[in-house]
């Protein structure tokens, strides 16, 4: 697992002051150098657009001199009294000394209009001849900037003479006197520099052409490092430091030829600027450093009692998970009398809350002991419950394993007390369990433990090494004291019970275990009848273990259908007519076949799935004698049996109201079949379902008539309609005596209380002849016939039966 670090609030809070402050700080910083950055750049583009105005204007000074010169020699040589250009050529020729020395005139032409060279101080260039053609087609003033190997301006001026006659003018003027009234307008340097254009050329690849100061201007550019390229100076500009002075090179696109570029390059000197711009930013960054220091400071003085205050609480407040309480108050905190906070508020909080912490430890600890009492002890018979016999178990089991003892519990449980609580109420039932707790009480030894588990079940919990012998003995006594009836207030009761006993055998063992193998003993001497006990071993955790697997197997057997019907006929025993059909399940296992119900329906006799499973097969009988009807057997009746659990079943009324309706058919064509030991566990309680069930039709037999609780006490109380004389008498009935004498007064005593006798397991035509003269009215057997599928069922009525009756036997037949 991965260690956790601790770090104290007052760290935490430390850290957070001081990243907010530095944040603060830092975005100040920014802004403010951002705002002297912007005002660099302005102070920049300001002087661009100064230089780029003054260039323009100078060049527009150039342009009125040249201009009025030109108009001042015109009037002077008077061209407009003269019928040509030759005197004013002379002229010019004799000015242009002149005009080098005071107006920077580098060349001079003096054209026609048909451009004819009439005076020339140098030949024409194309850009010369270019600037005369545009006036000559616009009569108009023309100046245009060349450059190729440097630049001047060239001024082309139209004139008259008396004629008319005109002729054009045109001067090339250096750049010196522009580049001089600039440097002396803006105070800075300037220069015109050219540019190769077959390269991406840098700054110190500049060719100086004209400059105010050229030695610094070549200093400047040849400074520039390599990666200054030419385009990012041109946009952005480039300072340069110079012998501990800032310069700033800006470049002023001029004109451009075949191989080169011009420009103009303005240099100022920012260094009052930049000096002006750290000191700012130093200026800047102090006052931010100050304010923070300031801030944290004061927020060390506001916070540092609290986060001390919050330290001490925090280091103490453990002492109330470990319930010192009174070393908890001993600890005093300083708190703010004048301007109390919510710390305060928080320690005085914490006071309280140890007070009402003691006080309710103090409850906890009294409550917990009664709870301990009454977790560990039955509130009803004062016995140890179920969580004192785990506890004591537990320990007897660790010290049996350490000293190879034996270990031993009787698992007790009263039977048939369910019927006391129903008929006499709880209060009752309560009562006979405090007096069943007694007897069970002065039966065992002072070593042994008696626990009640819950219900009516009881645990003996044996005292070391007890054999089985003893365990045994004890058994008899528990079982032998209730043998006497018991009496509550002016009932008396019958109660026996049942006990399984088990058993460590020195083995390692759990104790929901043991417990577990005295339950499954002590189940299986309720299923022998009970009033007795039984020793467990491992068949019966195997019959268990078959039993639960049988019932998720008829879980599955009833989802995919695996289950079906046989009915074997009952019939007329004078007449041969065919009474009826008894419905017999069978179960189509995919692995084992066909499974035979003895297999698996006494295993389930008693579960939930036999009950869902009795369903299915009333609901199929029903399916099948709607068959019989439409094939013209009306009369017929089906037997369906019913197992004990299906018969107490308090759903079993309204289920089989909503069949009659769903079908549309009468109860009267379907007999219930009941088992004498389904009769006689609660007689009372059958009868009242008997009667319920008959008042919507349905006729009952007793099942297996003779092999278990026979009487005619009982037979005269039950509302039945038919007995069923089991097989195994009928078997043995012409070679044993006594199992004919048993028939014939079996049938003599149904039919004088005029009831129907039915005899099972008829397979000869003897059996048949004997129980015919001796007035049994039903047959059912082999003799006639096996229990018929389902799926032959109406083949088979088809082909065996005439009328209602079986087709006439001869004496050889057989089915």
């Amino acid at each position: 697992m991965m260690k956790i670090r601790f770090v104290s609030v007052s760290v935490k809070l430390f850290v957070l002051v001081v990243s907010a402050l530095l944040l603060l700080s830092l975005s100040i910083s920014i802004l403010s150098v951002a705002r002297l950055d912007q005002e660099f750049s302005q102070y920049q583009s300001t002087k661009l657009r100064q230089g780029n105005a003054q260039f323009n204007l100078q060049s527009r000074i150039v342009r009125e001199q040249a201009r009025i010169w030109l108009e001042s020699f015109t009037d002077l040589i008077q061209l407009k009294e003269q019928s040509n250009f030759k005197h004013a050529a002379n002229a010019l020729e004799q000015q242009f000394d002149a005009l080098q020395i005071n107006h920077n005139v580098e060349a001079l032409w003096l054209v026609s209009s048909d451009l004819k060279p009439i005076y020339q101080s140098a030949p024409l260039s194309k850009q010369v001849l270019a600037s005369m053609q545009r006036v000559s087609a616009s009569f108009s003033p023309d100046d245009y900037l060349s450059c190729v190997q440097q630049c001047q301006q060239l001024i082309s001026i139209p004139i008259l003479n008396a004629r008319g006659e005109m002729a054009i003018v045109t001067m090339a003027i250096s750049f010196v006197d522009v580049i001089y009234a600039i440097n002396q307008a803006l105070e800075n340097q300037v220069a015109i520099v050219a540019f190769n254009k077959a390269q991406a050329s840098t700054l110190a690849q500049a060719k100086i052409v004209t400059s105010s100061a050229a030695p610094l201007m070549k200093t400047l550019f040849t400074q520039s490092k390599p990666s200054e390229l030419l385009l990012k100076v041109k946009m952005d500009g480039l300072q340069v430091e110079y012998q501990q002075r800032s310069y700033l090179i800006n470049l002023l696109p001029l004109a451009s030829s075949a191989s080169q570029d011009f420009y103009m390059a303005q240099v100022d000197d920012v260094s009052s600027f930049i000096d002006k711009y750290q000191a700012h930013r130093m200026q800047f960054i102090l006052s931010a450093l100050a304010i923070f220091i300031v801030l944290a400071f004061l927020v060390y003085f506001v916070a540092g009692p609290s986060i001390k205050k919050l330290s001490i609480l925090s280091d103490i407040l453990p002492l109330l998970a470990r319930k010192e309480f009174t070393q908890f108050r001993q600890t005093r905190i300083a708190q703010s009398k004048v301007f109390p906070d919510e710390i305060d508020v928080l320690i005085n909080a914490t006071t309280d809350l140890s007070y009402e912490l003691e006080k309710l430890n103090i409850e906890i600890t009294q409550k917990t002991k009664e709870l301990e009492n009454i977790a560990m002890y039955d509130l009803l018979t004062g016995l140890p419950n179920r969580n004192m016999l785990n506890y004591q178990l537990r320990k007897y089991l660790q010290k049996g394993t350490r000293n190879n003892c034996n270990i031993g519990i009787l698992f007790l449980d009263l039977d048939d007390f369910k019927k006391v609580n129903d008929s006499h109420g709880h209060g009752e039932g309560d009562k006979l369990l405090i007096e069943a707790a007694n007897r069970i009480n002065l039966s065992v030894g002072s070593a042994d433990m008696v626990c009640r588990f819950g219900g009516d079940e009881f645990v003996i919990l044996l005292e070391s090494n007890t054999s089985y012998e003893d365990a045994e003995n004890l058994a008899k006594v528990i079982i032998k004291s209730f043998q006497q009836p018991i009496k509550i207030c002016t009932g008396m009761f019958y109660v026996t019970s049942s006990i399984g006993i088990a058993m460590t055998d020195g083995s390692l063992i759990q104790a929901s275990e043991l417990v577990s193998h005295a339950d499954i003993a002590m189940y299986e001497a309720k299923d022998n009848g009970g009033d007795q006990y039984f020793v467990y071993h491992g068949d019966m955790l195997q019959r268990v273990a078959q039993r639960v697997m049988m019932e998720g197997e008829v879980k599955q057997a009833l989802a995919k259908g695996q289950f079906s019907l046989s009915l074997q006929p009952q019939l007329v025993a004078k007449t041969n007519k065919v009474h009826g059909f008894e419905a017999l399940l069978r179960w189509q296992h995919p692995e084992r076949g066909m499974v035979s119900p003895d297999d698996f329906i006494p295993i389930l006799e008693n579960s939930e799935h036999m009950i869902a499973l009795g369903y299915w097969v009333i609901h199929r009988c029903f399916e099948l004698y709607c068959r019989m009807r439409d094939m013209g057997l009306s009369d017929v009746i089906i037997a369906i049996n019913l197992s004990a659990a299906q018969f107490a079943d308090i759903n079993l009324p309204d289920y089989l109201k909503r069949l009659l309706a769903e079908f549309k058919v009468n109860a009267q064509n379907f007999e219930l079949e009941l088992t004498e030991q389904t009769l006689v566990k609660d007689i009372d309680k059958a009868i009242e379902t008997m009667d319920a069930l008959r008042e919507l039709g349905f006729s009952f037999a007793i099942d297996d008539f003779g092999t278990g609780y026979s009487s005619l006490a009982y037979l005269k109380r039950m509302p039945v309609d038919v007995i069923k004389i089991d097989k195994s008498f009928v078997f043995g009935m012409l070679e044993n005596h006594a199992d004919f004498q048993i028939i014939m007064s079996t049938i003599a005593m149904v039919k004088n209380l005029g009831l129907i006798v039915t005899a099972e397991g008829v397979e000869t035509q003897a059996q048949l002849r004997s129980l015919t003269e001796n007035d049994c009215d039903l047959i059912q057997g082999y003799y006639f016939s096996k229990p018929i599928p389902e799926a032959e069922i109406f083949d088979f009525i088809e082909h065996e039966m005439v009328d209602g009756c079986w087709k006439v036997l001869s004496s050889s037949d057989s089915h």
